[in-house]
């Protein structure tokens, strides 16, 4: 199941060139490529002739020629040459995809064109924010996970797991035991576990250089339709920050993950980090990176386990714990959508 009327993640901006990439998404076959001047274009990774994909042809100044008879298309999916004849009949085109760059990702709008709302792009302007170092995630490279998209929702929503498949980096003691809380929006869930007089996470304690045992720590997710995450985390000493207040006070770090569909089993992540702690350091900035590819690493080990089950035992019961209540919230939103879709789409 996919939503398509969202914006999803095509590409990290620096994975587009001139070179034509070919990508996967929504079970679509799409074509990336930059013109000379450096705009991002993105279209239907097919000659309309005889369906061999564009990617395997060569870009030819703003367009791109199929590798098979010639045909050569502009950057709006246009036919403008056809090699041999001087007509080109009507409909000679292919599918090109409404586009925009933010904050350092390609985004593509999968659905109807006529339904493009630039309101559903996640609000990520940490990103920008020059008083916070940001690092963008795997090299600027999508990161391939062998898992439904949803599972990714999931994961970020039940951060209890963290203590138990994260606990050398981001678990600690005593925050297991504190309650969640849920808010439900039009277009999205958040939750929120706060976790008074308990340890730091030992990775970010580290690299902030922060040694006492005895904080206050947040962990709150925002997950937007149709998969983007942003994780707001941190800690300070304890009594030094509210439950409800200013988190900017203590070491704070913001996760922004997003999980772009391939097919129904398998996925791409896109991920960055805005920090407040050694703000510009790069040698923190290195280090950063590679223990959170790790995390990841874990977190997708979960999560491709959790799909070779799903595909062998579909039909397996399952239970329910009091820590779902954003998972559920937020599977609820997506098939509300999904049935939205499939109505007008009928």
């Amino acid at each position: 199941m996919f939503l398509r009327n969202f914006w999803y993640v095509a590409a990290y901006g620096s994975e587009l060139g001139h070179a034509p990439l070919a990508r996967s998404l929504l079970g679509e076959p799409v074509l990336l490529y930059r013109t000379e001047t450096g705009a991002a274009v993105a279209l239907e990774d097919r000659c309309c002739h005889r369906n061999l994909p564009l990617s395997m042809g060569t870009r030819e100044g703003d367009g791109i020629r199929c590798g098979y008879h010639g045909l050569k298309f502009d950057a709006r999916g246009m036919c403008v040459e056809i090699p041999g004849q001087k007509e080109i009949p009507p409909g000679t085109r292919v599918k090109s995809y409404p586009l925009v760059e933010r904050f350092n990702f390609v985004w593509l709008w999968m659905g109807d064109s006529a339904q493009r709302d630039d309101r559903l792009l996640p609000r990520w302007q940490c990103i920008d924010d020059p008083t916070l170092t940001t690092t963008m995630g795997n090299g600027g490279q999508a990161l391939p996970m062998k898992c439904h998209w949803e599972l990714n929702n999931d994961n970020l929503l039940d951060l209890m797991h963290v203590v138990y498949v994260h606990s050398d980096t981001l678990g600690g003691a005593g925050i297991e035991s504190n309650p969640v809380t849920t808010e439900r929006f039009p277009t999205g869930v958040r939750m929120l576990r706060w976790s008074p007089h308990a340890e730091p996470p030992p990775l970010l304690a580290q690299l902030a250089g922060f040694a006492s045992k005895d904080t206050d720590r947040w962990q709150a997710t925002v997950c937007e339709l149709p998969s983007h995450c942003t994780i707001d985390a941190g800690f300070a000493a304890a009594g030094t920050v509210a439950r409800d207040g200013n988190w900017d006070g203590g070491v704070r770090l913001r996760a922004l993950i997003t999980a772009t569909p391939e097919t129904e089993t398998s996925s791409f992540m896109f991920y960055a980090q805005s920090r407040n702690f050694a703000v510009g350091n790069d040698d923190v900035s290195q280090r950063f990176i590679k223990n959170i590819r790790a995390i990841f690493d874990q977190d997708i080990r979960v999560m491709e386990g959790q799909q070779r089950i799903n595909s062998a035992l579909p039909n397996a019961p399952r239970i329910e714990i009091r820590g779902d209540t954003p998972v559920i919230a937020m599977h609820r939103l997506v098939e509300q959508f999904a049935t939205r879709e499939r109505a007008g789409a009928e």
